[in-house]
Order: C-alpha cells, then structure tokens, then sequence
C-alpha cells in the first residue's frame, strides 16, 4: 500500500491492516557512475518497499531521499543536506507518521552513507519520550549464503561497492531506460587507496569514501545485467517481507518504550 495511491476514507483501515506498521524507504539523490540516475538508491529502496509491503501488508511511505550524503558534494546533482536539518526532517517525518494513527517506523535504507546516519538517528528516541517505535534497516543486509547464491547464478564474485555490477544489475531490471552502461569507464571503479593505511587500522575520517572513489563508482558494471538484477530484487523483497513481519509481531517495543518514558521521568 503506497501512502500517497491512499484515499483518506481508507486510511484508518489500511493502518489497521498494516498492524500499525509505517515502512519508510529512505535513498539519497547522488552520482552513480555516469551510468545510472541520480535516483538510484531512491528507486532500489522504494521498489524493494514496495513489493515487500504486498507480501506481508504495510504502508510505503512516499519517496524520501533527505539522507546522508555529504561525501559526495564535489558532484553536480547530488542534494547533500546537512545533517541537521537530516535528523530534524526524518524525526517529524515519524512523528506525521505516528499521528496518522501509526505506532511503528521501519526505516529501510538502501544507501551505504546511511549506515551511520540512522543507528545515531535512532539512539536519540530514549531522550525523546515518544509512544511510537522507529526500526532501521539496509535493503542490501543479505545474508552469506545469499551472497553465494547471487554469486554462483550470477557468475560474477564482485559485485560492486557503489554504481558496480550489483546496483546496476538492479536498475536494469527496474528501470532499464535509464541505465546508460556505455557511459562508464570501468577502470574509474578501481580503489585509489589513498589512505590505506589508517583505513587498515581501523580508523574511520569523512574523506574515507573520497579518498578510495573519487568518481563516486565503486566496481565493474561490464556484466551487469537485468536477469541478475531480477534474481537479486527477489532476494532483497523476501528479506524485507521477513523484516516486515518480525516488526509486525514484535510486541516487547512498545512495552520497553512505555517503561522507559515512565522511569525517564521519575
């Protein structure tokens, strides 16, 4: 059920079919190679949100693409908000969300620069005496012996940190009129390990991403292709309807969240 194909008669209604459960499908607006749309995290998410949801039912929450994204600012057409106004928006966000009859969010990204952004995002709920329970969540969490399934029905074992064979596979299965494979030089997917090694240490800096892609194009899309793609959205689908319905039958949440508010404020 998308939010925004709802006819407000049917809301109250599709909240209850949803179990009260909100997914909100967060991308970024950013370069992927020359190859793919700016888009493409937003339309992966919201794809896999979607197909998901009509497996074990819940609402989609319309296009959201306010995540973080500043390392890549360098690049024309990427929206990098800062990452204040990132945690105001996505907080009323849920908030819209819970006073349209909600009580759980589940946030699922399907950007790598997120990774960090929603746990700090999340952390912040035990100070803010909300009745409602946010979940975050990556599309691309598969498990290991998916990695192997995708790889051995593929043929391919690397499947790209960013714009490489995986996202690309994916968007020629989605929305193949805007994939452009001739556009992109694999060898600007190549790491340019500019700081190895402090990275091998451990030790994490904002330029990290830049340093290693600074064409913003993580792998090789050359073998990429729709049927792969079509293989691994079943996957990341059944994966998220799994997500889906373990948040639907969590019923501790919101008791914890209830005794917390209670003693946070004696």
């Amino acid at each position: 059920m998308l939010w925004e194909e709802l006819h407000a008669g049917d809301f109250e209604a599709c909240v209850q079919k949803s179990k009260g459960v909100c997914v909100l499908p967060l991308g970024v607006v950013e370069k992927h190679g020359n190859h793919l749309p700016l888009g493409t995290d937003m339309y992966i998410a919201t794809a896999v949100a979607k197909r998901a949801a009509e497996i074990s039912a819940a609402v989609v929450f319309p296009y959201y693409f306010l995540g973080q994204i500043a390392e890549a600012r360098h690049v024309k057409g990427a929206l990098a908000a800062s990452h204040r106004l990132m945690m105001d928006a996505m907080l009323e966000m849920c908030d819209e969300i819970h006073r349209n009859g909600f009580s759980k969010v589940l946030i699922l990204s399907g950007h790598g620069g997120n990774n960090y952004f929603l746990p700090f995002f999340a952390q912040q709920f035990p100070g803010l005496n909300r009745p409602y329970a946010v979940y975050t969540h990556s599309i691309h969490a598969v498990k290991a012996e998916q990695i192997r399934a995708i790889q051995a029905r593929c043929g391919e074992e690397n499947m790209g940190d960013h714009a490489g064979f995986y996202e690309t596979s994916l968007m020629m299965h989605l929305r193949p009129e805007l994939v452009r494979l001739e556009r992109q030089e694999a060898s600007e997917g190549v790491s340019a390990q500019r700081t190895e090694a402090v990275r091998a240490l451990g030790v994490f800096t904002g330029f990290n991403w830049y340093a290693e892609y600074p064409y913003h194009f993580a792998g090789d899309h050359s073998r990429a292709a729709a049927e792969y793609g079509g293989f691994i959205f079943d996957i990341l689908c059944e994966n998220m309807a799994e997500v889906i319905r373990k948040v639907k039958a969590d019923t501790e949440s919101l008791k914890l969240i209830e005794e917390y508010n209670r003693l946070a404020k004696s």
